[in-house]
């Protein structure tokens, strides 16, 4: 079975989420994904990359390591560091890549780094919102070596999700990250002012307050690098710039007037 790169993804994150059943309450699906997982069928570009969020109570020394055996006994291997590893699917050129992270305040103190024995996972910031009650879903799909499987993972509740990637949106230049902000925005239910009281529930958390600022400041006019990052992946993906550009604008605003 030859997959492309997105059901590559979709596939490795099954594979990952039944290699480590065992920590499933210390890992948060996070990162590009998050979108396709919410709003199957709705056209979303997926992602090459997986990304999870890992708790304090996954990192001692031994259970990490436990962690990286699994995965290296499953095909998977390391690239650079030990947060990252690499799984080759038939019939890709290029490896899909699994990204093992943590918030900067898991241990209680801002950190870049979280120590575990002699290796690091890498943190991110705004990642810390991610563990607040993230949603317990059923993800559906087909593994690597084409079986079918179901497994149940913690995915990021979206109101979290778009504050995680204003900080990421504001600390690198990928324009995907504004497309998944947008995506959201424009597909969430009921409505956005149901997200804007969710964003609001979180506001009492320091983080939350500076990503949203973060967010307004991305999307605060139509010609601003959200929007137009946004549209841009809207235009590769087949839609109309100027409407992809002008929906994220105003989607960003309603969303923001609710709050």
């Amino acid at each position: 079975m030859v997959m492309d790169q997105k059901a590559a993804s979709r596939a490795v994150l099954l594979e990952v989420l039944q290699i480590a059943a065992a920590f499933r309450d210390k890992l948060v699906v996070v990162g590009g994904l998050v979108p396709e997982l919410y709003f199957p069928g709705k056209n979303h570009i997926g992602s090459l990359d997986v990304d999870l969020a890992v708790s304090i109570g996954a990192l001692d020394k031994n259970a990490y390591q436990s962690l990286a055996s699994l995965l290296l006994k499953a095909g998977y291997s390391h690239q650079t560091g030990p947060t990252r590893f690499i799984r080759q699917v038939n019939g890709l050129k290029d490896p899909i890549k699994l990204d093992l992270i943590c918030g900067q305040y898991q241990t209680g103190e801002k950190v870049d780094v979280v120590p575990i024995g002699e290796l690091a996972i890498n943190t991110l910031r705004g990642l810390d919102l991610a563990f607040d009650n993230p949603v317990m879903m059923d993800i559906v799909g087909t593994m690597p070596d084409g079986t079918k499987n179901t497994v149940k993972a913690q995915v990021v509740r979206l109101d979290a999700y778009i504050l995680v990637k204003a900080f990421a949106l504001n600390e690198r230049k990928k324009e995907k990250d504004a497309y998944d902000i947008a995506f959201v925005l424009a597909n969430y239910q009921p409505n956005l002012k149901d997200l804007a009281a969710r964003v609001r529930g979180l506001l009492g958390n320091g983080l939350a307050k500076e990503g949203l600022e973060i967010l307004k400041s991305k999307f605060s006019a139509i010609d601003t690098i959200g929007p137009v990052w946004a549209a841009q992946v809207y235009r590769e993906n087949g839609d109309d710039f100027d409407q992809a550009q002008r929906a994220a604008f105003e989607n960003a605003q309603s969303l923001f007037s609710a709050i």
